[in-house]
């Protein structure tokens, strides 16, 4: 009987792993976007533009797509495919649908037109959300359109659109509706703080950055901003018309707002990666920016990551950056953070330990050719 008692135990064990391991996925259509609109009648299509290096794109495969409840909605509710833009059409159909950065979600009628998107990464909760309200059709361009009056008084609606313009790659369209508010604010005798700040941030995103550090100034001399946000901004965004670091430097030197201080670095770490120069400062201020993040920011692993692959191009900081690519593997091993740690040892002259690790990333997705490479890489073996 006691032998009859731990087979059932074992075989009842056995059955419940059986059951946590058997998890709902999410689906992906493998057929081409063009096939799905043809032969779609009535759901919603989801389209995923993606890239092979896109560390946020793996984070809502990882943290979003793999949620019970987005899985739910998504075989209730969508056909859903994803498209590497820089592979096969992805070049076409990234132009196609003016995706920029990545991830881009497009969500399309079953007839292929865009009913909205939601452009980078998304919790599970706010992803859903997102999904929700655009199958309601509320906050959709077609929504705001229909509630929209022609009168430049209604500021809310047309600001909303011109929002929504600029979040779907429509920056002529935007500039129209920006345009017209403007026109409104510089009739009035007391300028609205809360809409011609939004109307400068708005100007900056279709293009127009002159116009935004003109508004800025504005209202930093009429003197209605009581925290300085305008003045701020408005280094910000000569900084970046000018290409012209030192007034932006400057300002971190000595601002004690630390949200602010990660955009003047950030800023001032694009401008030098785009000029190419000065890769001393450029790591300082890296180095700099992610002392500025605590460890309970929710990206701090893949932040630490992206500062440890730029030294690693840069090569400077290799030391400090093999530390912050462990504490980052700390939060959970991820193949590149690996990847990354493994070129840190290879520049730092530890080979052996290297391919070692780039062993484990070759186990772990056997069909990369670019781990064998990079193996290749640490032997001194040509490729």
């Amino acid at each position: 009987m006691k032998k009859f008692k731990n087979l059932l135990s074992i075989f009842i064990s056995a059955l419940l792993f059986i059951s946590c391991d058997d998890r709902a996925t999410y689906t992906w259509n493998k057929d081409s976007l063009d096939n799905i609109i043809n032969e779609n009648d009535d759901k919603m299509i989801l389209v995923d533009f993606e890239t092979d290096w896109c560390v946020w794109c793996d984070r809502l495969d990882e943290d979003t797509y793999s949620d019970n409840r987005i899985i739910e909605f998504a075989e209730q509710s969508l056909i859903s495919i994803k498209i590497d833009a820089e592979k096969k059409d992805g070049p076409d159909q990234k132009k196609k649908y003016r995706v920029r950065g990545y991830p881009t979600i497009l969500l399309l009628d079953p007839s292929g037109n865009e009913l909205d998107r939601i452009v980078g990464y998304r919790p599970p909760e706010e992803f859903l959300d997102e999904l929700i309200r655009i199958k309601k059709g509320e906050n959709t361009l077609a929504d705001l359109l229909a509630k929209h009056k022609s009168k430049v008084e209604h500021n809310p609606t047309e600001l909303s659109l011109a929002r929504k313009y600029i979040s779907l790659n429509y920056p002529d369209s935007a500039k129209k509706h920006l345009d017209n508010i403007y026109n409104y604010q510089n009739k009035k005798s007391q300028l609205d703080f809360s809409i011609v700040f939004k109307l400068s941030q708005m100007y900056d995103q279709v293009g127009n950055v002159e116009r935004s550090i003109d508004i800025l100034e504005h209202i930093v001399d009429g003197g209605i901003d009581s925290s300085d946000t305008a003045y701020f901004y408005g280094i910000l965004f000569r900084s970046k018309k000018n290409n012209d670091i030192d007034e932006l430097y400057q300002y971190v030197s000595f601002s004690e707002n630390v949200e602010r201080n990660k955009q003047s670095y950030w800023q001032i770490i694009r401008m030098l990666k785009k000029q190419n120069k000065d890769p001393e400062l450029e790591a300082e201020c890296y180095l700099k920016v992610i002392d500025l993040y605590d460890s309970d920011y929710k990206y701090l692993a893949s932040l630490l990551n992206s500062f440890a692959w730029r030294m690693t191009e840069l090569e400077k900081n290799l030391d400090i950056a093999l530390e912050k690519i462990n504490l980052a593997l700390t939060y959970g091993e991820d193949i590149k953070m690996l990847d990354t740690k493994a070129e840190l040892l290879w520049k730092t002259g530890m080979t052996n330990e290297a391919v070692q690790i780039i062993d484990k990333c070759i186990k772990l997705d056997p069909d990369k050719k670019y781990y064998k490479d990079q193996k290749n890489k640490f032997l001194g073996l040509s490729t």
